[in-house]
């Protein structure tokens, strides 16, 4: 034991291991915290124009993080050419309807929208079986991630992690690029056959 008149390493030594502790659970703590969007475009740009749904998608490009309500407003124009909602909790709304989001989603709309919440619905686009898991328990954020994995949507992810504005948009391309390939498959070679998109509830 080290002791040098009135201190004592012994007794300061508790006390310093639990101050790095709390730092660390501090640390911890700040990494989990959800990333924010300052603004949505859907406030400006959230129209169903041709020239408005154009510079939504070119704007969304440049976005460091793509948030909730960008990524609602983007699957339902994918899927519909239009988004009728009029607000994010509408948007929320409908794509629950059509299971493209958990039934216990309530994130907010300006959190940065997570790989495993956007796998949910672009494994139900896409139809994708995925395996016994999947199908015993449904499109999770988690098994629905790694099934994108597996086709080579997605790079190797974690669900937790967020997408920036191009990645987001590369996805959607991905996804289209999927479709279209498959339908020719499917059609034996017709290339001017249409993908068939699942959106039922």
């Amino acid at each position: 034991m080290f002791n040098d008149g009135n201190f004592s390493f012994s007794s300061f030594a508790p006390r310093l291991m639990a101050t790095a502790v709390l730092c660390c659970v501090a640390m911890l703590g700040a990494g989990c915290q959800s990333a924010h969007v300052e603004s949505s475009l859907t406030e400006n740009l959230g129209g169903d124009g041709v020239e408005q749904q154009l510079e939504f998608w070119h704007t969304l490009a440049t976005r460091k993080l793509t948030s909730n309500d960008d990524a609602f407003h983007a699957l339902l124009l994918y899927v519909d050419q239009k988004d009728e909602a009029k607000s994010y909790d509408q948007r929320v709304a409908a794509l629950k309807s059509r299971n493209m989001l958990p039934a216990n989603f309530s994130e907010p709309a300006d959190v940065a929208v997570t790989r495993g919440t956007l796998s949910v619905a672009i494994v139900n686009i896409l139809q994708l079986k995925g395996g016994v898991v999947m199908q015993l328990f449904g499109p999770t954020p988690r098994y629905a991630t790694r099934e994108l994995q597996y086709v080579g949507l997605y790079p190797d992810s974690s669900p937790n992690q967020t997408f920036s504005g191009d990645q987001f948009v590369s996805i959607i391309g991905r996804i289209e690029d999927y479709q279209r390939v498959n339908a020719f498959e499917v059609s034996g070679g017709n290339a001017n056959s249409q993908p068939k998109v699942n959106t039922a509830g």
